[in-house]
């Protein structure tokens, strides 16, 4: 045998052990991940309550309305509001509405940035004592809650804090953070629930993306127990700087 032929046989020996090599960190990469079996993004809500109920006389919102603190909702004509302030009662405004009392109306307002939902508050309509006039979903913070079907074995390596892949619908990815962690009970399964806190699922850019119940895909990295924990760490770091993950 040459050394020519040498030479090449060596190379061809090293390329397949460097391509086995990568592939057994990928493969034990792939086997510390797991992928939700439902995820939708959640974001705080709202109710706005009818503190005096009565009838809705005006509405000045719409479903899908976008609100700041301060916008008026909906006006009430209250018999509740009448009968209290006939018995001596001079009950204030607050921040959630602004009281009439010559007229006896009530003028419900948002307390919050945000999205008008749910609105079932629509003028000639009566509203109870305490009954939900609307919902508003707040603007600023956004949340993933996803559901997997573990192992009891892979659900002790789930860690707060860890590394969770966002895919969106439009097939692009955000990354977040594990941030809350439960068990429930579904038809005699245990379901593992998982909250994933991420800061870019409130950019601008992404509002129409990450409204509330917008079904996604969350891919949660699970501790890696493994002898080859450190070696794979080190490969996807590498492959990262050089742009190819």
């Amino acid at each position: 045998m040459t050394w020519s032929h040498r030479l090449k046989l060596s190379g061809g020996i090293l390329v397949t052990i460097v391509v086995m090599a990568a592939l057994t960190l990928l493969f034990n990469h792939r086997e510390a991940t797991v992928t939700s079996v439902t995820a939708t993004v959640d974001a705080p809500v709202t109710t706005v309550g009818s503190g005096y109920g009565g009838m809705v006389t005006a509405s000045f919102v719409t479903e899908g309305q976008d609100v700041v603190v301060g916008t008026r909702l909906f006006t009430v004509s209250s018999p509740s509001l009448l009968e209290a302030l006939a018995l001596g009662f001079r009950p204030p405004s607050t921040v959630a509405y602004d009281l009439d009392t010559r007229q006896g109306t009530v003028t419900y307002k948002a307390v919050t940035d945000g999205t008008v939902t749910d609105v079932t508050a629509r003028p000639g309509t009566f509203v109870a004592d305490g009954a939900s006039l609307a919902s508003i979903v707040a603007n600023g913070e956004r949340t993933v809650e996803a559901v997997y079907s573990l192992t009891p074995f892979d659900y002790g390596r789930i860690e707060r804090g860890a590394s969770v892949q966002i895919l969106l619908p439009d097939n692009s990815t955000v990354q977040g953070r594990v941030s809350g962690v439960s068990v429930t009970t579904d038809a005699g399964e245990a379901v593992t629930k998982v909250v994933v806190d991420s800061d870019e699922l409130i950019s601008p850019a992404r509002a129409t993306l990450t409204r509330r119940g917008t079904p996604v895909v969350a891919i949660l990295q699970l501790r890696d127990d493994g002898i080859l924990a450190g070696p794979t760490d080190a490969f996807l770091h590498f492959l990262t700087k050089i742009g190819l993950r």
